[in-house]
């Protein structure tokens, strides 16, 4: 396969865009890092790594690189085209509120950042595109309201489309399965602020935390003690980044065991302590 190489074209561009490659950029990958990037190829194909797993991806295909996912060794074929609508990651926050950026749906895309379209699926994401490049121009407050709107329908829509595919196909083989590890991503919505091992939430839906484990890695690929530091990840962030608390009452809600131990927590998570990491998203979200 002749590649595009992945650093081809890097930039570093503020705003949300939506654009075509190779007629605008050479390929998504431009964007990666700074922005979360959704691209639906037209033709060729790619592949990137993801947490150990290769991921490949061709016509018809739907790919989300989430700028915090580390994603590397993206390729392009010669051939390859796609639209792209690159947002930066601050964008997210002030589109949705908490409840909706801690959803599962938004887990399921990062699990599985590849899932094929059907053509009425593909027009409609298409379609979301367009909506969200019509408005990108419009700064006035209310304009800027709508924006923030027609990425929500976008991401609804993502998600509604990812509800029957990227979970639904792999429960299908046993109704006990999918009872469970639905109930457990319940559970993890309601309580992963307090509650992050594995043997909590064995024990309330009674079964062993290995079984929990299985069924996790047969529902979704991922196994349980994944899914709680996933939920615990962004539910941290989205305190850091939408709320005006105090970094120690953030470290109390999240029931951490210390100041200290939090900070590391951060660190290891984003790659800067609490309140670094807060100043970083404010000092972007204000150049946007």
């Amino acid at each position: 396969m002749s590649i595009i190489s992945s650093q081809s074209g890097k930039v570093a561009a503020p705003g949300a865009k939506v654009f075509l490659c190779p007629q605008d950029y050479s390929s998504p990958a431009a964007f990666y890092g700074s922005h979360h990037i959704h691209f639906i190829c037209f033709s060729g194909q790619g592949s990137f790594l993801c947490d150990g797993v290769r991921h490949a991806f061709g016509k018809d295909d739907l790919v989300i690189l989430q700028g915090d996912s580390g994603c590397t060794e993206l390729v392009f074929s010669s051939d390859f085209s796609c639209k792209t609508i690159a947002v930066p990651r601050g964008f997210l926050h002030k589109a949705h509120n908490g409840n909706v950026w801690a959803s599962s749906g938004f887990l399921q895309t990062k699990a599985h950042p590849v899932t094929h379209l059907e053509d009425s699926e593909k027009k409609l994401l298409l379609s979301d595109f367009s909506s969200i490049e019509g408005r990108l121009a419009r700064t006035g407050d209310f304009g800027r309201q709508s924006l923030y709107h027609s990425f929500q329908v976008l991401m609804y829509d993502i998600w509604d489309i990812y509800d029957g595919k990227a979970v639904s196909s792999r429960l299908s083989t046993s109704d006990d399965v999918a009872f469970i590890f639905l109930r457990f991503q319940e559970l993890l919505k309601e309580h992963c602020g307090s509650e992050r091992a594995v043997e909590w939430y064995a024990d309330k839906l009674n079964i062993t935390p290995r079984k929990l484990t299985r069924v996790c890695l047969e529902a979704s690929g991922s196994g349980a003690s994944k899914w709680i530091g996933q939920y615990t990840a962004i539910r941290v962030r989205e305190l850091l980044e939408s709320s005006d608390k105090a970094i120690n009452e953030i470290c109390d809600e999240m029931h951490f065991s210390s100041r200290s131990y939090f900070t590391r927590y951060v660190i290891k998570a984003f790659g800067a302590t609490p309140s670094e990491y807060r100043r970083r998203i404010r000092a972007r979200s204000k150049a946007e």
